[in-house]
Parts: structure tokens; sequence; C-alpha cells
């Protein structure tokens, strides 16, 4: 795919199928790592979904939690290590298809740095979710992005307002999704038929299957989103049956663990 933002428009034909980045066993690789990113690009996902969290020497690294303990062999909080003692660890040692076996404790993999995904996979889509509550993180994102070029194949997006309005400053190229109160205004806007009078400072919409058990992706809300030129996607969604659901609502991307299964609803239906 090249670096044009045409995969951004919305109203496409079929929904992007997008990897994320799952650590817990749901998903083919562990997620997060340079094996994954690869895997996926191979698999062929229309774009990756990432984490990143910021070191204590201002490194962003590919990795879900703000600590180590639930996915790495280390412990501590990511924020307190520096780039060279993270890289000693392992990012896959609890990672288990099936809670028995944990087949990367033998073949580890090591944490990814923002610099070295972008250079694996220099012309894949990326869903990118800065997790601090920092300002240096956008900071440090803007910087690995003005280096590896590409802003038209990015998503960024952060649930940290300041971060998210820190990061459209430095980066008004690069399309952002909503953060939860931009999200929850937009929800209630639309309910009044109301949604464009808002203004949104982001482009896209990357939202849970529902909230607080309400649905979120309702025919209506579709509908919205599509008069304010918004690209929406959901996640996590693994299951076949609710696939069908989202791809004939018309969404423009599913964010899923198991990428090869919505790969193979689009095969057989083509």
């Amino acid at each position: 795919m090249n670096n044009s933002d045409h995969w951004l428009q919305p109203c496409r034909a079929r929904p992007l199928v997008i990897a994320h980045g799952d650590e817990g066993g749901r998903g083919l690789y562990p997620g997060n790592t340079l094996l994954y990113l690869q895997k996926m690009v191979a698999l062929g996902v229309d774009a990756l979904e990432i984490d990143l969290n910021l070191t204590a020497d201002g490194h962003l690294v590919l990795l879900h939690d703000g600590t180590l303990e639930r996915t790495t062999d280390g412990s501590g909080q990511v924020k307190d290590k520096t780039l060279q003692e993270l890289e000693a660890l392992n990012a896959a040692y609890h990672w288990s298809p099936d809670g028995e076996q944990f087949p990367y404790r033998k073949d580890p993999q090591p944490l990814v740095t923002i610099d070295q995904a972008f250079a694996a996979c220099p012309d894949t889509p990326m869903v990118i979710e800065l997790k601090n509550d920092d300002p240096r993180a956008a900071q440090s994102l803007a910087r690995a992005i003005e280096k590896a070029g590409g802003e038209a194949r990015l998503i960024v997006s952060s649930f940290h307002r300041n971060v998210i309005r820190t990061f459209r400053s430095l980066c008004p190229r690069v399309a952002t999704g909503a953060t939860l109160p931009e999200a929850l205004l937009f929800f209630a806007a639309q309910c009044v038929f109301a949604e464009r009078l808002l203004k949104p400072a982001f482009r896209t919409m990357q939202l849970p299957v529902s909230y607080y058990g309400l649905p979120v992706f309702t025919r209506w809300f579709v509908s919205a989103a599509r008069r304010c030129g918004l690209h929406i996607s959901v996640w996590t969604v693994n299951e076949p049956e609710a696939m069908k659901k989202f791809i004939a609502l018309g969404l423009d991307g599913i964010v899923t663990d198991r990428p090869d299964r919505l790969l193979k609803l689009f095969q057989t239906s083509s």
C-alpha cells in the first residue's frame, strides 16, 4: 500500500482488516513484537494496531501495559527503565496460546522501538495508541514520524487529552482518533441529530463494541459518522458471526486478534 491516505476514506467496499496487537494469547502471535508485525504484514492485513509506552530516557517502545509483569520477564514500570534495560527483556515471555505452553521462552522476542517498527514496516498503515499521560510521548512520536516519513499511513490515538492535543499541534497532517470525551460528545450529538454542529479535531473513531452495556455502532451512529466524513472502526472482534454483523453495518475497519478469520470471510464472499 502506498503512502496516501486513501485507506482512510470512509464508505469503503469492505472494512479494513486491522490486526490487534494482543499480548495475552488470543492472537496468532505475541502482539507488539517484531514477529507480530512481520507475520501480520505477510498475512496481508490492511493495518497494524500497536501500543506505545515511554521509557525513562525518552524512547517509545511497543508495549500495551505501563508495567512489565504481565507480558515480559521483567518487573516495574516502563517509565522507570532505560531503553538499554528494556532491551534485555523478553517481550513474549508470558505469551501462551493455551495457558500451558510458552513457546517464546526458548525463542525470546525483544522489545521493539517505534523507530524499529517503522523501519520494519515502511509501507503498512498503523493505528498507534500513546499510553502515557506525558507530553514527551507525543514529542517523541512526532520526532520518529518526521524521521521515518509516511504521515498519511498513520492514525494516532490516546486516552489522554493533553497528549493528543500536543501531538495534533506537532503533527497536524497525521490523522488522529477521537479521545473518549470527544467520542462521547459525538455520540450525544448524533442522538439529537446535531453532529454536524461539531467541528471535530479528529478524523477517525476507534471504538469498542459496547460502552457500559450499550451498543455503540447503531445504524444511526454510522449514518451520523458518514455525514461528518469520519472513518470508524470497531474493536476487538474475533468471532466470525460478529465480524459479519459489523461488515453488514458498513464500518470502515475491524480491529481483531484473528485477522486470518476476517480475511477468510472476505475470500469466501468474493
